[in-house]
């Protein structure tokens, strides 16, 4: 047993200033054993850092080598082109999660997921989903949608939003719609849907929202949206739900 007196420390690498950026830093800054360390890119070669310790951590952006990579024990990946990171990084990404054991999440955006190109990057082997690698994909959408658990969410422990079954449902159907979702594609086959998504379009379709899998000693977790913000600024301010999910 190996008990370590520290935070646990998440880099969060955003690619453009939005709303979820500032309310997921807002959800923890107060939260008990957890840093999150963020590098916001704010205009083209310019990035914004908070929560370093020091005045060299990300000083030249998105770590170079996997020595200060694997220093972190999450990473946050926003809407943010694979692009921007090299296939030297984008390696040492994917075996952040599989030989150093750390968690990846990818969330959704403009520039997030296949739209960013993250279907022909290293890292797509890593992911819990078989994201398009068609070039100039537009799968992010600007759109409404309702999300609850599935089957397998409902039985997971840290998405209990209240005490007992009926009130997790409960719960969850009375949050407020998401202010976007992206299209996720194919889930891989070992991976878990645990969050689901409806759109508020006339088809209304049920599509995965968050997906989970192992991967070597790792784990990696893609959410198609980056509008959970929503869940923050029309409740109630004592309401804790939007915390909770990201705690």
């Amino acid at each position: 047993l190996r008990v370590v007196d520290a935070p646990k420390r998440i880099l969060y690498v955003e690619g453009e200033p939005r709303w979820e950026y500032k309310f997921l830093r807002r959800a923890m800054d107060t939260y008990p054993g957890v840093t999150v360390v963020s590098l916001l890119r704010t205009s083209p070669n310019k990035f914004y850092r908070q929560g370093v310790r020091d005045g060299d951590e990300l000083a030249d952006g998105f770590p170079a080598t996997r020595e200060q990579l694997f220093a972190y024990d999450a990473v946050i990946i926003g809407s943010l082109e694979a692009a921007e990171l090299s296939t030297a990084q984008q390696s040492a990404l994917r075996d952040f999660v599989s030989l150093r054991g750390g968690s990846l999440l990818m969330l959704g955006g403009r520039q997030g997921l296949a739209d960013g190109g993250w279907g022909r990057s290293v890292v797509a082997a890593a992911l819990p989903i078989q994201l398009s690698s068609r070039s100039g994909a537009q799968t992010f959408r600007r759109e409404r949608a309702t999300v609850m658990p599935s089957l397998t969410g409902l039985r997971t422990p840290w998405l209990q939003l209240a005490e007992g079954t009926q009130a997790n449902i409960d719960a969850w159907q009375s949050l407020p719609e998401l202010a976007d979702y992206q299209t996720l594609g194919q889930v891989k086959p070992g991976a878990l849907t645990l969050l689901e998504q409806t759109s508020s379009s006339e088809n209304q379709r049920v599509e995965p929202l968050l997906v989970a899998q192992r991967y070597g000693r790792g784990q990696s977790l893609v959410l198609g949206t980056s509008g959970t913000w929503r869940w923050q600024m029309r409740l109630p301010s004592e309401d804790m739900r939007h915390e909770r999910f990201w705690r």
